[in-house]
C-alpha cells in the first residue's frame, strides 16, 4: 500500500508531461465536448486509440448513445480552448461551441478547427477503469497540420517555446504588489480584512470554473491558498492573492504552531470539498467561515 496513495499518486502523475485534447461528440440536443489529456493511441491493425474520462462527465452517456466521438490534438496556440472545454457546468450546444470552428468527416463529431491533428472514431468498447472509463475508438478518418503541441504538465498548459511561464509572469507581478504592503507596513489585521473582501468573491468564480482535474491538483497542493485563484482562472486574482500570501508568510509564522498547520491543512481540504459542489454562495459563505477561524485561531482582532 502506498503511503498517502492518492496524494502522492497525483503528485506524480502530474509530472508527466502530455499533450492535450478535446473529446467531442454530436447528440440530438447539440454537441457537447471536453477537456482529456489522458489519450493514446492503442493499435496499428485496427486502429484503435484509448481516451480516459472521468465517470461523472456527462460525455461518457452522450458517447454512448451515439457510439462516436472525435479527439482533437490542441495546438500551443489553443489555450484558451483547452480552458473552455476544461470548464464544469456546460450542456449540449444546440448551435455548436461558442467561438471555437470545428469541422466534420465521417462520423458528424465536432473536430476542433486549427488542431495540431484529430481522430475521427467509431465507439469500439468501454472499459473500466476506477474512477474513470476507457472510451476505445475505431478510427474511421484522421489527419493533421503542422506545429507545436500544447503540453500538461505540472497543473499548467505551457507549450515547447520558451517564452515566460504565466506562472513566472504572476510571480513578478505578485512581488511588485507584496513590496508595496511592505513599504505600507500592512499588519496581519488589515491583511485579513481585505482577504475577507476578496477571497469569498474568489472562492465563488472558482466553484463555477473548476473542473474535475483542477480540483485534484487543488487537493495535492491544498497548503497553498492563492491556489484557488489560480482555479478562478483571473490573473489579477491570482497576483493579487499569490502577494497575499508572501505578507502572511512574514506576520503568521511567530503565532502558528505545528498543531495549527496540521488544523489549517484540514479546514483548506473542508474548504475544497464544499468548493467542488459547485454552488458560488455556499463557496462564497465557507470561505467567509474558514477566514473568520483563521482570524480567531491566531488570535488577531
Amino acid at each position: 500500500m502506498i503511503e498517502n496513495s492518492g496524494h502522492t499518486f497525483r503528485q506524480a502523475a502530474g509530472r508527466f508531461a502530455s499533450g492535450v485534447t478535446v473529446v467531442t461528440t454530436r447528440v440530438p440536443d447539440g454537441a457537447y465536448g471536453v477537456t482529456v489529456s489522458s489519450f493514446a493511441s492503442l493499435s496499428l491493425n485496427p486502429l484503435l486509440v484509448t481516451v480516459s474520462i472521468n465517470r461523472s462527465s456527462q460525455l461518457l452517456e452522450h458517447v454512448r448513445s451515439v457510439e462516436a466521438f472525435a479527439v482533437s490534438v490542441l495546438a500551443s496556440d489553443q489555450h484558451q480552448v483547452a480552458h473552455y472545454f476544461a470548464t464544469s457546468g456546460r450542456m449540449p450546444e444546440p448551435d455548436g461551441f461558442p467561438g471555437v470552428p470545428t469541422t466534420v468527416h465521417q462520423t458528424g463529431a465536432p473536430i476542433i478547427a486549427g488542431s495540431l491533428s484529430w481522430f475521427d472514431c467509431m465507439l469500439e468498447d468501454t472499459l473500466p477503469g476506477g474512477d474513470h472509463e476507457i472510451l476505445v475508438g475505431r478510427v474511421a478518418a484522421a489527419g493533421g497540420g503542422t506545429g507545436e503541441p500544447l503540453v500538461y504538465w505540472a497543473g499548467e498548459y505551457r507549450s515547447l517555446t520558451a517564452e515566460m511561464p504565466r506562472s513566472d509572469q504572476l510571480a513578478n507581478a505578485s512581488d511588485g504588489l507584496a513590496v508595496a504592503y511592505h513599504v505600507l507596513d500592512v499588519g496581519p489585521a488589515e491583511m485579513l480584512d481585505a482577504q475577507n473582501s476578496i477571497e469569498p468573491a474568489i472562492a465563488a468564480l472558482a466553484s463555477v470554473r473548476t473542473s474535475p482535474e483542477q480540483w485534484d491538483r487543488l487537493d495535492d497542493l491544498v497548503d497553498q491558498s492563492e491556489l484557488v485563484a489560480d482555479a478562478a482562472g483571473n490573473r489579477l486574482l491570482q497576483a493579487t492573492l499569490a502577494s497575499f500570501g508572501q505578507v502572511q508568510s512574514i506576520h503568521y509564522r511567530d503565532r502558528g504552531s505545528p498543531e495549527s498547520a496540521r488544523a489549517a491543512v484540514a479546514a483548506h481540504r473542508h474548504l475544497l470539498s464544499v468548493l467542488r459542489r459547485g454552488d458560488p454562495e455556499a463557496a462564497r459563505e465557507e470561505m467567509r467561515k474558514h477566514l473568520d477561524a483563521v482570524r480567531q485561531q491566531l488570535q488577531i482582532s
